[in-house]
């Protein structure tokens, strides 16, 4: 039974991008998501901008380069800087906007 779980389990794993593996596993709710895409680009407009300004983010995350509201920070604590290497990351990041930029909820 459990060999069949695996079967089944790593075909899955390995064919999911960095966003999945690595971005979902603590941002379980998707509209804190929403809610953040929706800040940055409030903030910087331009999908160029945007993933720019988190990419910069996740990598030296500091208050002064963060969208996130103070409150939010004192209940859920601050980010630390993301592990994935230049490409994985600008790959979630790309994964990100592509599902919850904000003109694809306007027609």
């Amino acid at each position: 039974m459990v060999k069949l779980f695996y079967i089944f389990l790593i075909p899955i794993y390995l064919t999911a991008g960095p966003y999945e593996t690595n971005c979902l596993y603590c941002h379980k709710d998707k509209t804190e998501l929403k809610y953040f895409m929706a800040k940055y680009s409030l903030k910087y407009s331009s999908e160029k901008k945007i993933k720019k300004a988190i990419f910069r983010f996740l990598k030296n995350p500091t208050s002064n380069k963060s969208v996130t509201p103070y409150g939010y920070i004192i209940k859920h604590g601050f980010k630390e800087k993301s592990r994935l290497n230049d490409k994985d990351l600008k790959d979630a990041i790309n994964t990100y906007y592509d599902k919850y930029n904000l003109k694809q909820f306007i027609k």
